[in-house]
């Protein structure tokens, strides 16, 4: 299935292996954080931007199964997931 992602969905679940690490771990991201996210990740960063937690899971969702991104999206598509998700988009487009 991997081989088969369009980039619509890649764009997002390329990304989905570290933040499920945070969501996993509960990491709060700092301001400080956060200008090195923006610095340093541009592209990930606009994207997350002009997201939010609806449109992310409406795109990722169809691949919980997928033998590559399937245990990332479960995560992000967990409670703790979406609470972190929804934490970190608001923090993203305030900063």
């Amino acid at each position: 299935m991997t081989a088969s992602i369009p980039p619509k969905a890649m764009k997002y679940l390329k990304h989905l292996p570290k933040i499920a690490t945070w969501i996993r771990t509960n990491k709060q991201i700092s301001g400080g954080e956060m200008v090195l996210f923006r610095t340093l990740f541009p592209e990930p960063y606009r994207m997350l931007k002009d997201a939010s937690y609806e449109k992310i899971s409406e795109v990722i969702t169809p691949y919980q199964d997928d033998p590559q991104y399937g245990e990332y999206v479960r995560v992000a598509l967990s409670p703790q997931g979406e609470q972190w998700l929804r934490y970190a988009l608001d923090l993203i487009k305030r900063s």
